[in-house]
């Protein structure tokens, strides 16, 4: 029996690779912004992770353990002599008299960036298009936390840290534009009493009152 076959033409090739090149350029801006809230919401979870092993380590010592952003390396060697500094894109956990380092993570960790200077996800940025968002930053930003031994902080008023990702202009949803904003930003928030969660403030209000959790 004789087999005859037919492939596809160079006009349909041609037309598939165009009709492929519409469709990703179409999907591209969409998938650039799932990967933007991917690492805004990692960078977010690792702070929050932070945060509760100093409170843990504080009650598991029974001591004062401190929570702090740095711009030093987060490092044992470090462990007297780095400053809190609300500009830092790093975190160490320590005892608070300086003697014993317990953790710490480079801001640059998952980034993608060679240096802190390029490091897209911001923490209480104040800087445009942050500080025009509905969700501003904080008026009085905390660089450091201290936790004593039952968990408590010695905080005034509730710690906010505001996350954000400002490359290429992106707003945060909670911004109605225009643009429109396209950037799930997070807060993670400290009570007096130490404790820590992870919440979005584009979850309305009328959504919290319903006993929605995920609400600020």
């Amino acid at each position: 029996m004789n087999r005859s076959g037919r492939g596809f033409s160079l006009v349909e090739l041609v037309i598939a690779v165009a009709i492929m090149g519409m469709l990703l350029a179409l999907a591209l801006p969409s998938f650039s912004g799932y990967l933007r809230n991917v690492k805004l919401r990692a960078a977010a979870e690792n702070f929050l992770t932070g945060i509760h092993l100093a409170r843990s380590e504080a009650l598991r010592m029974n001591t004062t353990v401190e929570f702090l952003m740095t711009t030093a390396d987060p490092l044992a060697a470090n462990v007297a002599t780095a400053a809190a500094s609300t500009a830092g894109r790093n975190w160490m956990v320590r005892t608070a008299d300086l003697t014993t380092f317990i953790d710490g993570k480079f801001g640059l960790e998952g980034s993608g960036r060679a240096t802190t200077a390029d490091i897209s996800v911001r923490i209480n940025d104040t800087a445009p298009p942050a500080d025009a968002d509905p969700d501003p930053p904080p008026a009085a930003p905390v660089a450091n936390i201290i936790f004593n031994g039952l968990g408590r902080t010695t905080l005034a008023a509730p710690a906010i840290f505001k996350f954000n990702d400002p490359d290429g202009g992106a707003r945060c949803v909670t911004d109605p534009g225009p643009p429109a904003g396209t950037v799930r930003c997070l807060r993670v928030v400290v009570s007096v009493g130490g404790v820590a969660r992870l919440c979005d403030p584009a979850v309305g209000a009328a959504a919290v009152a319903a006993g929605d959790s995920r609400g600020c």
